[in-house]
């Protein structure tokens, strides 16, 4: 069948100049290698785009490092070793042009193999267009290639006729990877993805394969629980190769040699000039510093405009005993979720600045939560860090109790709550006769707004003492908040990179302190205050 659809003229057209069939390509010798394969395709390639379009591709020291990383560690039989790989480097480093590259290597070059299945992962529909884009011009700049497949635009698809493989481009949409059989995959900037799903997907369906592959090449994430975090700090594996190339923690930001560790491609296809203006704007804008430094040096820092700093929330852990609180006055602050979700209550010790945080989590659906967020909910449960309730739903009664329990132990000044989902927590501590100085909590600009004030002087200045909890830690990195005309400030949960739950109850508990009105008894669930 002859090509059809958008572009089928472009194919005609250029593999109407294929070089004679039998002509041996520059892989094709007995022997070879397969690292030196994939390099000799890689190095026929034609640059298609800028001042040097329609020269062959150079590949850079470093990009020569990674294909040999890959390809180049070999068994006893001659199978390749590595089942995935990942090279970590700032932004424009020419990631789209290897990822290309090695994608068609895997089609229809030396890696081929027959009714291969290879896929190109990206975050969204534009993403993925590019790698598409780029493969679809390599092709179409290369006769022999143009002359043995079919490309589909619309579907973002690429068909070897001769081997009957497949290049398609996925998104984020993790159901449509299941079932697929991949016998080569590429995901481009996964610290930018939420979710490993489709990651997960993908390399669990390798397994139907003798030899798959998948490739990955990003930026750092911006937090060390992220997946590709993991990934690039796990211990060594035979079956995995990972390449870093990072700027220091601690840098200058107009510093040349940080730049070059970081951008290896400084001085030969990115322009060090704009680089530098990069650079100078960062110096003078603290608002798009951390930016430049995750996306342009590569280092593992959050470019969101996160509340709160790393450093600075670290600078809280030194330990303490919790014995030593009884007694002392403390405010709290108390979020309840769905009763499928996490529950969180604080209690902010302000003469001591120290701070308790409880979670709770429905006991049976700890696994399916660790699997769902990708955090260790097991293990902080494990570690007493949350606590775990019977059954499906978190259960109210243990909230309660531990409620009563703090009511005890500590001169609770006041409890800040959220009235949304308190009906059938207010019930219960009425019902038991358990009187705490409720006070309620409308979450709003208004009420956020010196919360977050208090609760951030208190961190800055190692008020904040929250003895190592991993999971605030966790959180505290995750924490967004929104500014409204009038600069006032509150944490949004739709915008933040994933749970805040904790970090919100010890707002709210600064918020009281920082307001001190005295208590209110809360005597039931009717709307009076006594």
């Amino acid at each position: 069948m002859g090509k059809r659809g958008p572009g089928a003229g472009r194919l005609r057209a250029a593999a109407a100049k294929v070089v004679p069939q039998d002509a041996a390509k520059p892989w094709e010798q007995d022997g070879m290698p397969q690292a030196e394969q994939v390099l000799a395709f890689l190095r026929t390639l034609p640059i298609v785009s800028g001042l040097m379009a329609g020269e062959t591709m150079e590949l850079l020291d470093f990009q020569e490092q990674f294909v040999r990383g890959i390809y180049g560690d070999v068994d006893d039989l001659g199978k390749r070793r590595v089942r995935l790989a990942a090279l970590s480097v700032a932004r424009g480093n020419g990631k789209s042009a290897i990822l290309a590259g090695l994608s068609l290597a895997h089609l229809l070059g030396p890696m081929q193999e027959p009714y291969g299945e290879c896929y190109a992962a990206a975050l969204d529909r534009e993403q993925a267009s590019v790698l598409f884009r780029m493969c679809r011009a390599y092709i179409e700049a290369v006769p022999w290639m143009a002359a043995r497949v079919n490309i589909k635009d619309w579907h973002k698809e690429i068909i070897d006729e001769e081997s009957q493989s497949i290049w398609r481009a996925l998104t984020s949409d993790a159901r449509k990877a299941h079932g697929l059989a991949p016998s080569f995959w590429i995901a481009d900037e996964v610290a930018q993805w939420r979710s490993r799903e489709l990651w997960d997907n993908l390399a669990t369906g390798m397994g139907k394969r003798a030899s798959a592959l998948g490739v990955t090449i990003s930026t750092q994430a911006a937090d060390d629980l992220h997946f590709f975090s993991e990934m690039l700090d796990a211990e060594p594996n035979p079956t995995t190769y990972v390449q870093l190339h990072s700027a220091p923690d601690d840098c200058a930001l107009d510093d040349r040699a940080a730049w070059m560790a970081a951008n290896p491609a400084l001085g030969a296809f990115l322009n060090e000039e704009q680089f530098a203006d990069a650079a100078a704007r960062a110096m003078r804008s603290p608002s798009f510093a951390p930016s430049f430094r995750l996306l342009n040096l590569n280092q593992r820092i959050a470019a969101e405009g996160r509340f709160i700093e790393q450093a600075d929330w670290d600078a809280n852990g030194e330990p303490f005993d919790p014995i030593e609180l009884e007694g002392q006055a403390c405010y709290g602050g108390l979020d309840l979720s769905s009763t499928r979700d996490l529950c969180a209550f604080s209690l902010w010790f302000p003469d001591h600045g120290k701070l308790l945080t409880w979670h709770w989590v429905p006991h049976d659906t700890i696994g399916e939560r660790v699997e769902r967020d990708r955090v260790p909910y097991d293990r902080w449960a494990d570690d007493g860090f949350m606590e775990r309730t019977v059954g499906r739903a978190t259960d109210r009664v243990a909230i309660a109790r531990r409620l009563a329990d703090v009511r005890q132990a500590y001169d609770v000044k006041g409890i800040s709550f959220d009235r949304w989902r308190f009906e059938d927590l207010g019930k219960l501590l009425s019902d038991e006769g358990i009187d705490l100085p409720m006070v309620e909590f409308v979450p709003g600009f208004k009420s956020y707004a010196p919360a977050v004030d208090a609760f951030e002087r208190a961190v800055l200045a190692g008020r904040m003492q929250h003895n190592g909890n991993p999971l605030m830690r966790w959180q505290a990195g995750n924490v967004i908040v929104e500014t409204d005309p009038a600069g006032n400030r509150k944490p949004t949960k739709s915008k933040s990179l994933d749970r805040i739950d904790g970090i919100v109850t010890a707002i709210m508990a600064c918020g009281l302190a920082d307001r001190d009105e005295g208590p209110q008894t809360y005597k039931g669930s009717g709307p009076m205050w006594v």
